[in-house]
Parts: C-alpha cells; structure tokens; sequence
C-alpha cells in the first residue's frame, strides 16, 4: 500500500467512526476541489451513498455554472443538500459581485 492508499484509507475510517459516534452529523460543501474531494472520501466510506446532509452556503458570489454542478451531483448522486443563498443585495453591490449576481438574485 503507497502513502496515498493509506491515507485514502484512514479517511474512509474517519468518516465511518464519525457518522457511527454523532447523531447529527453533516459536512459542509464550498463545490471547490479540497471539499470535493471529502464528498468523494465520503462516498467512498458509505458504498456510493452519503448517509448525512451536506451543506452549501450560496454566497452569490460563485459562477453559474457551480451552482449548475452542485445540483447536477446532487441529483445523480442522490445527495441531501441543505443549502443557503445569501440575498443581501446592497453587499452584493458593495463588493462588485457583477451582473450575473444580481440576475440570479431576481431569478429566485
């Protein structure tokens, strides 16, 4: 077994202990590489099935095509997605988020 496979193999134990010692358990989904690649650990843990929630905080500052990929796995991966969508416009204007924001604000 190379380092990589060891590692691999202590994260799939973790997530096994943690889902079998917390009730309400849940992990959080910013759609980027490293949390990505936990949602794989994580699917590897459990046989293809996330047994928890993941939850993603929309902050409206991500291009439309992450949110496009984050309900595209959900759908296919059968993943319970908790999410929240950040709808304070006048900060959204303040730091220059651009027109796409505010069109996926108006769009909901």
């Amino acid at each position: 077994m190379d380092h990589l496979d060891t590692l691999e193999a202590r994260s799939v134990f973790l997530f096994r202990e943690a889902y079998a010692n917390f009730k309400n358990l849940g992990m959080l989904w910013s759609i980027g590489k490293d949390s990505t690649v936990l949602l794989w650990l994580a699917r590897k843990a459990f046989f293809g099935h996330v047994p928890f929630p993941l939850i993603h905080i929309d902050t409206s500052f991500k291009i439309p095509e992450m949110i496009a990929y984050r309900d595209r796995l959900a759908a296919e991966w059968d993943l319970n997605l908790i999410y929240g969508e950040n709808r304070a416009a006048p900060a959204l204007d303040q730091y220059g988020c651009g027109t796409w924001c505010r069109s996926r604000r108006t769009r909901t």
